[in-house]
């Protein structure tokens, strides 16, 4: 054994204590008077998901505070959202929205438990009626306590919360239903909640997520939304009561957008003022001038604006009412994958690219990279959004029984529950890949050839691909959406069709008789045709306001470092000198 390992039994070495940094009152309240002042939508905009709702999320000023960001969308979608859903058979509840819409209270949404994530249907907590129409909300184990949403007192404003709690009724379960319980005011918690502060997150601001826990809260009859009664299909009954969340996966996605965009900037930027010594001039050149070096933040602006159009298109069938929620549950499930697993690997490069200057917050882009990883996860992680069902199940024929065992968005539309907007550019290459890699999982399943439906052969064949093969049906949506859009020229919609077929060359050469090298000199050209554009960028959004990274230009950086804490050797006559700030 290393003499090393004998040091894991020191105290000193103890690396527990290391990661418990909490955040501050001062540092959590900036991001709730932050909130109250973008906080300025109406009832009806966030209900009927009017265009000032979908705004906000595609808007730079929501990348100012990532913490702010994701105060508001709990309390505007998930909160406002679901009460506001309920407002026209209880007008009881318009003096709470309105106290809501004004930020005078902080919405949240507690649904996900600590031994609970995605399978929140099976939660624990507890809300039992009593012989007087009132309820006891309770947390009868650790397993049952709310995570994550924020709860503590540091905010200074007043808080309520949807609830979500297992139904009791003469000792019988009713099923989930949703509580407004009120969960703190201005001077802390009310009895009987209790919230267990987290640590900060890694690399996002500070945000004061916790851990909930309810002991025998008394909840008035008004505190139920909607009917007591246990629904005859409890599935259907759940999946609408969180009608919410789905139009989180949409709108929480968006903001994948405007932090490209920033992050393009910014990278963009300092690549054109910082230069490197070449030649044998000793004559400096911008660093932008290398491809390793533009390709990423080109990359990223394209991405921007062929996304944009995709939300755009995305919101369109989204609020079509003529399609099925499945279909449309789906289609944001599919911009999430596509813009989602893009964008996260398109920012991590773009720190890359800024060396050590990237490591550091100051900067932006890494913690924009590492608050999009919040928001993936927050309104359900791609690879199990992809797989898991998301939709009430229906009778299926027979021969397709064999199947049920596979849960999801891919297994519905293997299933033919229902069917993905089909491609409009048929013979487009993306389109050309979507449709062969589903005809690959169709024709996998048959050899396979398993009446099991639980059966583990499948799951280890099909699942695993799941992920990849919404992406490619959210590739062919985008890049149908730009083409039609016209927000993009044709050298930038040609390098964001280049960009996607990258994620799978190999199909590409296998089906398409392409080889690697005439692909990538294909992409090196469309690269090149594209790359005015994005001198055109960088120019049109010049010093933006809404960037404040000190890389940005030399006064900014100099400014910086001269406010930087700073130590000088006292006196020089010894060793022991002291040094002061």
């Amino acid at each position: 054994m290393s003499e090393y390992n004998k040091l894991f039994a020191l105290e000193i070495f103890n690396g527990r204590a290391d990661y418990l940094d909490f955040p501050t009152a001062e540092e959590i309240s900036l991001s709730y008077e932050r909130a109250r002042l973008v906080c300025q939508a109406s009832v009806e905009d966030v209900v009927k998901l009017q265009p000032r709702f979908w705004e906000f999320y595609r808007h730079p000023i929501v990348g100012r505070d990532s913490s702010m960001g994701t105060t508001l969308s709990i309390h505007w979608n998930l909160c406002i959202g679901t009460i506001g859903s309920y407002v026209t058979r209880r007008p009881d509840l318009i003096p709470l929205l309105d106290k809501l819409i004004n930020f005078d209270l902080c919405g949240e949404f507690l649904l996900t438990e600590m031994g609970r994530g995605l399978d929140a249907r099976n939660l624990e907590t507890t809300a039992t009626l009593q012989p007087d129409g009132s309820f006891n909300l309770h947390t009868p184990g650790r397993s049952a306590a709310k995570a994550m949403p924020p709860t503590s007192p540091l905010a200074g404003v007043g808080r309520i919360g949807v609830v979500f709690a297992r139904l009791i009724v003469n000792g019988a379960d009713n099923g989930i239903k949703p509580f407004i319980v009120h969960l703190s005011n201005e001077n802390g918690l009310l009895p009987g909640v209790t919230s267990q502060l987290l640590p900060k997150r890694c690399g996002a601001k500070a945000l004061d997520h916790a851990i909930t826990t309810f002991t025998n809260v008394h909840l008035g009859p008004e505190s139920l939304l909607g009917s007591p009664a246990r629904a005859h299909e409890q599935r259907a009954d759940f999946f609408r009561q969180i009608h919410r969340v789905p139009i989180g996966t949409l709108s929480l996605s968006m903001c994948n957008i405007p932090f490209l965009r920033t992050s393009a900037l910014i990278a963009g930027t300092y690549s054109s003022r910082r230069h490197v010594t070449g030649g044998s001039d000793n004559k400096g050149i911008p660093i932008i001038r290398f491809p390793t070096q533009y390709r990423p933040i080109l990359d990223a602006v394209v991405q921007s604006w062929a996304y944009d159009a995709f939300a755009d298109a995305a919101i369109a069938l989204f609020l079509d009412k003529s399609f099925a929620m499945e279909i449309r549950h789906g289609v944001a499930v599919c911009f999430k994958t596509a813009v989602g697993t893009d964008t996260q690997a398109t920012i991590n490069e773009l720190a890359d690219r800024c060396g050590w200057q990237g490591l550091f917050a100051y900067n932006e882009i890494i913690e924009l990279g590492m608050a999009l990883r919040g928001n993936a996860i927050a309104e359900g992680d791609y690879t199990v959004l992809c797989i898991r069902e998301s939709s009430p199940r229906r009778t299926l024929k027979p021969k397709l029984y064999k199947l049920t065992g596979l849960i999801g968005l891919v297994s519905e539309v293997l299933l033919g529950r229902y069917e993905l907007p089909e491609a409009k550019m048929k013979m487009s290459s993306l389109a050309k890949h979507e449709a062969g890699i589903w005809q690959e999982a169709r024709e996998m399943i048959e050899a396979l050839g398993s009446q099991d439906h639980r059966s583990e052969e499948i799951n280890a064949h099909l699942l695993p691909r799941c992920r990849d093969m919404v992406k490619a049906t959210g590739h062919r949506m985008a890049y149908e959406a730009a083409a039609t859009s016209g927000k993009l020229k044709p050298a930038a919609l040609r390098l964001f069709e280049s960009t996607c077929m990258k994620k799978d060359l190999s199909w590409y050469c296998q089906f398409e008789g392409l080889s690697r090298n005439d692909f990538f000199a294909k992409d090196t050209e469309a690269a090149k045709e594209a790359l005015p554009l994005l001198q055109e960028f960088l120019c049109q959004s010049g010093k933006s306001e809404t960037v404040v990274a000190p890389i940005m230009d030399e006064n900014s950086w100099n400014g910086f470092v001269c406010n930087l804490p700073t130590f000088k050797a006292t006196t020089m006559v010894d060793s022991t000198s002291s040094y002061r700030l």
